[in-house]
Order: structure tokens, then C-alpha cells, then sequence
């Protein structure tokens, strides 16, 4: 009698003690999973920043070493960035101008030369020689791997932060490169920002948004960073 009633006892469930076992290791495999997964985003951002900041330090090197005229091209809508040269010296403007303004010259210079072309061909003249840029070739297009994206660029040349559109960073022979800022985000609050000094090309990773100064870009403050 006593058997078929311990029988009956353990065929009737689990123990309380046996429910909280399992429980325990429940919750332990799911806050290990929980761990895993966040610790992705910051180890996706680093990658990516790095890779951002070698291709900005090699594109410096590469205009000093073999004369060139670069420049990066970073998209904020594409969520990419590669290296153009040009066939000719590029001048940077010492006017700020913001990205509405950048893009307005742009198209109507764009309509000019298509103009001045129509005219030349007409009266059978060769076209005239422009400043055109073209792929590199050596560092090429990378896009940003998902879960990291480009939040915001300054540059020099420019009046305020763009968050969408294209920026542009360019590279001179004589060692110079633009000042810049450069701001990156996994989209869940996390943001690292890339400064690049402008006269050793060197990209310094700071955690958070650093803005940028109100002097930033201007002559006194490219001097003092270059000391």
C-alpha cells in the first residue's frame, strides 16, 4: 500500500524543488544569450570604426607617397564610403557652406558645363578640360556592416554637421587633409566619433558624440592641432 502511494506521489508531476531547478537554468541560458547578443553591437561598431579610420590613414599616405589629389566619399543615405581621385589639383572653398547651399552650386555649375559643352561641339571645338573625379581603384567602396551606421560628417567646408546625402573629406600631396569629424552609431543610443587631425592624418576614436568647436576648421585651430 505504501509503494502504490509513493508511486501515485511521483507520477503525479514535478517537485516544487525540481520546477525551481529548471527555472534557474532557464533564466541562466537566457541572460547568457542576452549578454551574447549586446555584446555585439559595441564589437560590430569598433570593427567598423577602425576599418573607417585605416582606409581615412592609407588615403592620406597614399596622397603624400604618389602626389595625388583624393577624396572620401562617405554616403549617409547608403551607409558607405570610398576613395575618389582626381585628374587635376582640387581647391577647397574657404566659404562654409551648408548642404543645401553645396548642392544648388553644384547642379548649376553642372547645367554651365553642360552648356558650355553643347556650344563647343557646335562650333566644332574641343570640349574644355575639367576637373573630374574618378574611383581610386585601390581602396575600394566599403559599406558599413549592419547594425553600424553613419550618423553625421563635418568637414571644414562645411556650415553644419550633414546626416544625410554625401560628404566629402579631401587629401593633398603636401600632407594636408581636411578636419573632420566623423560620427558613428549602432542606432541604439551608442555613438563613436572619428576625429582626423589635418596635419598628420591621424584618426583619434573618441566614445560618444563629440561635437564639433565653434573655431573647428579655422586656421589658428588647425595650427595648434599640429604641434
Amino acid at each position: 500500500m505504501l509503494l502504490r502511494r509513493a508511486d501515485r506521489r511521483t507520477s503525479a508531476g514535478f517537485t516544487l524543488l525540481e520546477v525551481l531547478i529548471v527555472l534557474a537554468v532557464i533564466v541562466m541560458i537566457t541572460g547568457i544569450g542576452v549578454s551574447s547578443i549586446s555584446s555585439i553591437g559595441p564589437t560590430q561598431m569598433r570593427t567598423q570604426a577602425n576599418k573607417l579610420a585605416s582606409a581615412i590613414r592609407f588615403a592620406y599616405n597614399r596622397s603624400v607617397v604618389h602626389g595625388l589629389y583624393l577624396r572620401m566619399v562617405l554616403d549617409l543615405d547608403e551607409e558607405s564610403y570610398m576613395v575618389e581621385a582626381s585628374d587635376s589639383p582640387i581647391f577647397i572653398s574657404k566659404t562654409k557652406l551648408d548642404q543645401n547651399k553645396r548642392d544648388q552650386l553644384a547642379e548649376e555649375k553642372a547645367e554651365k558645363e553642360a552648356k558650355e559643352d553643347e556650344e563647343a561641339l557646335k562650333e566644332g571645338r574641343s570640349l574644355p578640360k575639367r576637373q573630374r573625379f574618378m574611383a581610386d581603384g585601390v581602396i575600394e567602396k566599403v559599406v558599413l556592416e549592419k547594425g553600424v551606421a553613419l550618423d553625421g560628417v563635418m568637414t571644414s567646408a562645411q556650415d553644419e554637421i550633414y546626416q544625410k546625402g554625401k560628404a566629402y573629406i579631401h587629401f593633398f600631396p603636401n600632407g594636408y587633409v581636411e578636419p573632420s569629424l566623423i560620427h558613428l552609431t549602432d542606432g541604439q543610443g551608442t555613438y563613436t566619433t572619428l576625429t582626423v587631425n589635418p596635419l598628420t592624418g591621424k584618426v583619434t576614436r573618441s566614445p560618444g558624440k563629440v561635437d564639433p568647436s565653434r573655431d573647428f576648421g579655422e586656421p589658428d585651430k588647425v595650427e595648434e592641432e599640429g604641434r
